[in-house]
């Protein structure tokens, strides 16, 4: 099974997002050269862009951007509705302090063409990521909820597992808000302590903790740049033509490396010359 991103029904009074990003993830560490601890951080930060984008729709995008000052790091990713994914984390090396608590902070934007994006801000205070985001999930919806976000690498550096899941308590009709959190926590709270693959596995085997779980949405997750040739002369021709021309006499051409896929585009100096007369 691919990496994925589920939403459904837990039990008869909660309802869960669940995301798989493993594949993604792996393909981070992989595209920057990652070392153990920026494989962690990187691969969790894959997974939180995504339960950001849980509600986002048609040509709608979330970017998270997270600033790490202790370690000295930063992440960015972006998500679009279709389930595509680019990330990239900086620098290929960073020490985790003890637990994985970071400082820093977490920026979100959500965008759509031709709109100002919308930001929010949220400190990230000497915690992990998986707390800073519930943090910020959390702001805007004061229900009782249960979030898990990690991700399991093995000795050689590979991501096994990068995902989470989210349970949120439904308002249940007829009986006490109290009641309804106190067994709410009793069933759930155990997920706090399980591995991200053990709770995934329940997911995908159709219960969580006793409770039966009905999907209602389902869809995949994949590596998507939005890098491209086109893209990349469109940009050059954007510059100055004076610019364009000292690319032309001092390297004979151009080279565009994207920051998130790494892949190199040349453009040489006769496109170079086409695009100044353009």
């Amino acid at each position: 099974m691919g990496d994925s991103f589920t939403r459904g029904i837990v039990g008869e009074g909660a309802r869960f997002i669940a995301v798989d990003a493993t594949a993604v993830a792996d393909q981070t560490r992989q595209l920057h050269d990652l070392a153990r601890d920026a494989i962690q951080l990187a691969a969790e930060g894959v997974v939180a862009s995504v339960f950001l984008a849980a509600h986002i729709k048609g040509e709608e995008r979330i970017t998270l951007q997270i600033q790490v000052s202790k370690p000295e790091c930063a992440f960015m990713c972006d998500v679009d509705a279709k389930g595509g994914i680019r990330a990239r984390f900086t620098p290929e090396i960073a020490v985790l302090p003890p637990m994985g608590r970071i400082e820093g902070m977490m920026l979100v934007a959500k965008s759509l063409p031709g709109q100002e994006p919308y930001r929010g801000v949220t400190e990230i205070k000497a915690e992990k990521l998986e707390s800073a985001l519930g943090r910020h999930l959390g702001e805007s919806a004061q229900v009782d909820a249960i979030l898990r976000l990690g991700a399991e690498i093995d000795k050689s550096g590979t991501v096994l597992r990068a995902g989470g899941v989210l349970i949120e308590r439904l308002p249940t009709p007829g009986v006490r808000e109290v009641e309804a959190a106190a067994e709410f926590a009793v069933r759930f709270d155990p997920i706090r302590a399980q591995p991200i693959s053990r709770i995934l596995a329940d997911l995908q085997a159709g219960a969580v903790e006793g409770a039966e779980v009905e999907v209602l949405e389902e869809r995949e997750l994949g590596w998507r740049c939005s890098c491209g040739q086109e893209r990349v002369e469109a940009v050059l021709a954007s510059l100055p033509a004076e610019e364009l021309e000292a690319m032309i006499e001092e390297d004979g051409g151009a080279e565009v490396v994207c920051h998130f896929c790494n892949i190199a585009y040349q453009v040489g100096a006769d496109r170079l010359g086409q695009l100044i007369a353009l």
